[in-house]
């Protein structure tokens, strides 16, 4: 409360007036401003005619005149530059703490802070597997887009986080980011139209996961990047027409020249769409689209390998064909032993193989 105190007093006494100071960067480099203005996001630095918008994170001190209008801003300035530098050496398990304590107080905004920690807080959740806690950071980066330059794993043509499907290999922290997503229906995100679009249907997505059912969002997708992840998302979530549409529409994207992620995520998005319906062929086909993924694309699409490895040897399971489920089991155990969707309900028996059996859910009585 005594930073967002002194926060609020310091904008206050910025709107009245700047003042001069010295601005040492963390790049070693010393501006002589004559002019030095604050926000909770940014430093307006005004030297030899020339105005510039430093990020909290770029600045190490200021001193002269403009020290005391910057002094409250510089602890949660320092966090963030750790944090960040740690990530710039390959730390990103040291890095991550420090960009959730810097996301927390200056993360949840517009301004060139809020993009760079919101970047460097996905990037490391991203790398651990922690999808559901990656969405909203990734809405911040989306948010932040003001020019259509986007960084490294994100693609250029969609600005899409190339390694965040609305896909996810169990409900783990689902529901929390929900929660954060749509405050005050999704208030965080109505200024920017896209962004607001994207929220509606990770969340949809997310319902979806936890509850099985889910309203079809009513908009219409504002580009490309965003009709994509619709598509994927009507493919779960529509009635049963709706869904054939969907999916038809993203078997047509597969005839494009696309990257391999949106081939991945097209097959994903298919075979869990399939799995919905109640015939054995729509299972049988189902199936076929989900192991694409594993067989294809584990290299580029890991996580999501893993969760359609898990999801096909489930409904293998429940169409009875054990043996199949088994092998499909243990490959997954082989492969992917830390993967979040060994959590599903019944994956873990399957994993443990005819030790178990899948009447009773406990070991057989040859296997003790």
């Amino acid at each position: 409360m005594k930073l967002v105190f002194a926060i609020l007093l310091l904008m206050y006494t910025v709107a009245l007036h700047a003042e001069p100071g010295t601005v040492v960067l963390r790049s070693g480099g010393i501006i002589e401003a004559e002019s030095v203005q604050v926000s909770e996001q940014s430093l307006r630095v005004v030297a030899n005619n020339r105005e510039s918008i430093l990020g909290w994170h770029e600045v190490a001190e200021v001193q002269g005149a403009a020290h005391g209008v910057t002094a409250a801003y510089l602890p949660i300035a320092e966090t963030a530059w750790r944090g960040l530098n740690r990530l710039e050496r390959g730390d990103r398990v040291a890095a991550e703490p420090s960009l959730e304590s810097a996301f927390q107080e200056v993360g949840r905004g517009v301004g060139p802070t809020a993009a760079a920690v919101a970047e460097g807080l996905l990037e490391c959740r991203i790398a651990r597997g922690a999808l559901a806690l990656s969405v909203e950071p990734f809405l911040y980066v989306v948010l932040n887009d003001t020019e259509g330059e986007m960084s490294e794993g994100f693609d250029s043509k969609l600005r899409l986080c190339v390694d965040l499907p609305p896909i996810w290999g169990s409900q783990a922290g689902l529901s929390a980011m929900v929660a954060d997503i749509s405050m005050d229906e999704f208030t965080a995100w109505q200024g920017d139209k896209r962004t607001y679009q994207l929220a509606q249907l990770y969340a949809t997505a997310a319902i979806h996961e936890i509850s099985g059912r889910a309203p079809v969002p009513n908009f219409q997708p504002t580009d490309e990047g965003v009709r994509l992840i619709f598509e994927m998302v009507v493919s779960r979530v529509g009635s049963s027409e709706e869904r054939e549409e969907s999916r038809n529409q993203l078997f047509t994207r597969l005839d494009q020249d696309i990257p391999d992620w949106q081939r991945a995520w097209i097959h994903a998005a298919v075979g869990h769409s399939l799995l919905l319906e109640q015939d054995d062929r729509s299972s049988r086909l189902g199936i076929v689209q989900l192991m694409y993924v594993p067989a294809i694309y584990d290299d580029s699409q890991p996580y999501l390998a893993g969760v359609c490895l898990s999801r096909a040897a489930l409904q293998l399971e429940s169409m009875g064909r054990r043996d199949a489920a088994l092998m499909v089991a243990r490959t997954f155990k082989q492969d992917y032993d830390r993967h979040d969707a060994g959590d599903i309900p019944g994956m873990k028996q399957l994993m443990q193989g005819d030790q178990v059996d899948p009447q009773e859910g406990r070991p057989d009585q040859e296997g003790v």
